[in-house]
């Protein structure tokens, strides 16, 4: 349905449909509307909007028309598109509409087409080798329908055959297979596959764009350091803290001025166990309450809150006033270090309340600096005794929440000064399990891996060193700056190994911030953009792939929605939004960095079993395109039916090369570098295995078994040459062999059988033998060993299949005859013998000279 909207455009109202919106128009807005366009409000009238279309996340935004900032997010003053309003009513002049405005820069960069995926790559590949196929068959047809001799229904069922052969009609159920195998491996490592066809490019990944918080960190935030007493101490070592007075009064500021509350529904649930609501913060100072007071729930009733201000970014402060059972009333701050500071004049010294001078906010800054350098989320606490009064009790009748930004003001002028600085309580998120060891693997396995936040650099920077994607001895310029003591400026661009880029302002320089990127990601192995914005991370994403690498990203917001699209895989986390986990292939259930270590490490796996799996189903291809040709041109009674052919490629091909996909690993795959000039199905060392050192000898050994069958029954290597035009001639029943005996039509169709059938399990032998040697292309067999069940039960299966072609009737149409002479399977054996020492010998020059192709 179309939507409409009320805007005020040559001096009258209008009703107009929302995408007739233009710049410059006065929007009227009320409650229970959606913003056609992102508006710059210059009238509220107790308005609130829901920005959960654009942040995920539920929470109305109380309109304030003079709260205005650089950043429109962090302004109170900007209505966007999509937005609802839940209360209120208010004007706004319309700053960018259409595509322009922040949702329609989110959807068109939504709408770009993907690149296309490995699976889709090597599907072409096989259209393009069947379009050969067809080619060189039409052909084929056209020389051998006119060849005399031959009825047209054996030339026709030699054509089929010849097709089947040649043509790869079983690789689609191979990629599936293998795509439906790693998929379910790795939901069982917590990493659900929406895209199937994501879980084989995942693999050949080679920069990887991660965020921050919840990913390479547990999102478990806990309070790690607290500066109280004039003392900074660690949370590790709480048996050092006195419990005093000022470390009691810190931590009571801590839980009162404190929006965290156990989330409903958890009866039953320990107490130290159950989840909570609020911020990070909050829950984190909450759960640090509970360690100290027994009964936290008590102790928050013993100070009713009487008014409350949640935290405002823009001031970097929140506020409580509470009721005491003794009917005293107790202000408490929280904020940054610099704005508490600003209110206070004293604080605490070994248990004593002194001057606030300018030596001790000197030493609170710089704990405060310290701490954020360290990656802690620090706030300082402040707290004071009120004499009430009229003009206070009426300051505080209502909530400072609501539409009363006055009495707030009043009340800040009048009674938030001369408090008493309590101190600093520091929060940290720490690094998820493992995470180290994994960014450690992306390393070594030749993947770049970029850190993208929005949170503020220095804070980013910390995070990066903790988690280890700046690694211990590399340093940024502002590293390099303060070890030498000398501006950034005069750095030496040789001494940085590190970059982390503050991206705020680079909307600046739209011009040129693509080259400037483009420097950055080639000039260095560790970097961090913090403060980025949704069109940065679509640039950062799309440059990489525009100079050939295989992007992965990983998400969590609906800001990163665009990056996960655009994406070669697009991954998001399980807390992620809802529109972040829609747009990605890959989400991941434990929202944990290593979990796709773990599923790079699967996909590659995938890709080298693929392979194994073609040579081992390929190899009969020349033995049987040998068979045909000898028919077609030496005109040799030898050929293949149609239903041999499909026994040989399904039921001694394709069934036991599935078997293949759940080969472990022959050696650690996070070791080598991506093998993305190599990603063919058919690449060359793959054709050179399974059609000439496979092959030929496979081929060697069908042809031993059917001369030395033939032989055995009277027709000699040299007379079966050109023999196929008598043979096949059922009006002459009095052929001789080369012993003289006559043979009728009757008896030779049964002796063609009966060879066919040897041939078969000639086959089953030799694929028997190639299972077991295709299990390693590098490794020592018996090193590797035989602990993949499913191939030793399909090895068991094609020894009972070749045993039970050996012994039992079958129908006609099967072609198929019991075997009469046992010995002929001597000569097959050693030929066996033959492949595996050769393979071996393979395998030992493919590590000794890697560069070679055997």
């Amino acid at each position: 349905m179309p939507m409409y909207c009320t805007v005020l455009r040559d001096g009258r109202n209008q009703i107009i449909k929302a995408e007739n919106v233009v710049l410059g128009d006065i929007l009227q807005i009320t409650y229970g509307e959606r913003i056609a366009a992102d508006v710059r409000f210059f009238e509220s009238h107790d308005l609130e909007v829901n920005n959960v279309a654009l942040t995920g996340h539920s929470v109305s935004v109380l309109i304030d028309p003079e709260f205005t900032h650089q950043n429109k997010w962090a302004g109170r003053n900007v209505g966007f598109a999509c937005s609802h309003v839940t209360k209120g009513h208010g004007r706004g002049i319309v700053i960018a509409c259409g595509d322009k405005s922040e949702v329609g820069v989110m959807a068109s960069l939504n709408m770009e087409t993907r690149s296309r995926s490995r699976s889709r790559k090597h599907i072409q590949q096989i259209t393009y080798y069947t379009h050969i196929i067809c080619i060189l068959m039409f052909f084929i047809l056209v020389c051998t329908i006119s060849l005399e001799g031959l009825t047209l229904q054996m030339l026709i069922e030699f054509n089929v055959s010849l097709t089947i052969t040649l043509s790869p009609i079983y690789l689609p159920i191979l990629m599936y297979f293998g795509l439906w195998r790693t998929r379910a491996t790795l939901l069982e490592k917590g990493c659900y596959v929406r895209n199937m066809e994501a879980a084989s490019t995942l693999g050949l990944t080679t920069v990887l764009f991660s965020s921050l918080i919840g990913t390479m960190t547990m999102r478990s935030w806990r309070v790690s350091d607290i500066f109280v007493n004039g003392a900074l101490e660690s949370v590790q070592h709480r048996h050092q803290f006195s419990e005093n007075e000022p470390f009691w009064q810190l931590i009571r500021a801590s839980v009162l001025c404190n929006r965290a509350i156990f989330s409903p529904g958890q009866k039953g649930v320990p107490r130290m166990e159950q989840t909570l609501d609020g911020s990070d913060y909050d829950r984190a100072l909450f759960l640090f309450g509970m360690r100290v007071f027994t009964d936290i729930l008590d102790f928050r009733s013993q100070y009713e809150t009487v008014a409350s201000k949640a935290y405002d970014p823009l001031t970097h402060l929140q506020l409580s006033v509470h009721r005491t059972l003794n009917d005293e009333y107790l202000l408490i701050i929280r904020g940054f270090w610099s704005v508490v500071l600003s209110y206070s004049s004293t604080c605490f010294i070994n248990n004593n309340e002194v001057e606030l001078d300018a030596i001790e906010r000197r030493i609170v800054s710089n704990v405060g600096l310290k701490l954020k350098l360290a990656g802690r989320h620090t706030y300082a606490f402040g707290s004071k005794i009120l004499q009430p009064d009229e003009q206070m009790m009426a300051l505080i009748s209502e909530d400072f929440d609501c539409n009363n930004k006055r009495k707030y003001e009043q009340f800040m002028s009048a009674y938030c000064n001369s408090l008493c600085f309590l101190g600093l309580i520091a929060t940290y998120d720490p690094p998820s399990h493992n995470v180290r060891q994994g960014v450690d693997r992306c390393r070594s396995a030749g993947i770049k891996l970029v850190l993208i936040t929005r949170a503020d650099l220095s804070f980013s920077r910390a995070i990066a060193r903790a988690v280890g994607v700046i690694g211990q001895n590399s340093e940024t310029v502002e590293d390099v700056a303060m070890r030498l003591g000398i501006p950034e400026s005069q750095v030496n661009c040789s001494m940085i190994t590190a970059a982390a880029i503050d991206m705020k302002n680079w909307h600046k320089k739209l011009h040129h911030q693509r080259w400037y990127a483009r420097q950055l990601l080639l000039a260095h192995a560790d970097l961090v953009f913090a403060a980025i914005g949704v069109q940065q991370r679509y640039m950062l994403v799309d440059l990489c792939q525009q100079m050939g690498a295989i992007v992965t990203a990983i998400g969590t917001s609906v800001h990163d929605s665009s990056a996960i699209r655009r994406a070669n895989v697009g991954v998001s986390a399980r807390a992620a939004s809802q529109t972040s986990q829609s747009c990605a292939d890959i989400t991941l259930l434990d929202s944990n960095f290593v979990t796709l270590v773990d599923a790079i490490e699967e996909s590659r796996l995938l890709f080298e079993n693929m392979k194994k799996a073609l040579v081992y189903t390929l190899s009969p291809s020349m033995a049987s395109l040998l068979i045909h040709l000898s028919f077609i041109l030496l005109m040799i009674p030898f050929r293949l039916f149609l239903i041999v052919s499909l026994i040989l490629n399904f039921l001694v091909g394709l069934l036991p090369a599935l078997s293949l996909f759940y080969e472990p690993p022959e050696e650690n795959l996070m070791e080598h570098k991506p093998k993305i000039y190599e990603d063919f199905l058919f690449n060359r060392r793959i054709i050179i295995v399974a059609f000439i050192h496979v092959g030929l000898i496979e081929a060697c050994a069908v042809f031993t078994s059917y001369f030395v069958y033939m032989a055995h029954n009277g027709f000699l290597p040299r007379t079966l040459i050109g023999l196929s035009v008598e043979w096949y001639d059922y009006s002459v029943n009095d052929l001789v062999d080369s012993y003289g005996q006559e043979w009728t039509s009757g008896a030779r169709r049964l002796l063609e059988i009966k060879t066919l059938t040897v041939v078969v399990i000639t086959f089953i032998i030799m694929q028997c033998i190639n299972l077991i040697l295709a299990k390693t292309g590098r490794a020592n067999l018996f090193t590797h060993g035989f602990g993949n069940m499913r191939l030793n039960i399909a090895v068991i299966y094609m020894i009972c299949f070749g045993f039970f072609l050996t012994v039992l009737d079958y129908p006609t149409y099967l072609r198929i005859s019991p075997v009469d002479y046992y010995p002929v399977f001597c000569y097959i054996l050693a030929i066996g013998i033959t492949e595996y020492i050769f393979r071996i010998s393979s395998s030992l020059c493919v590590e000794e000279f890697p560069w070679q192709l055997v």
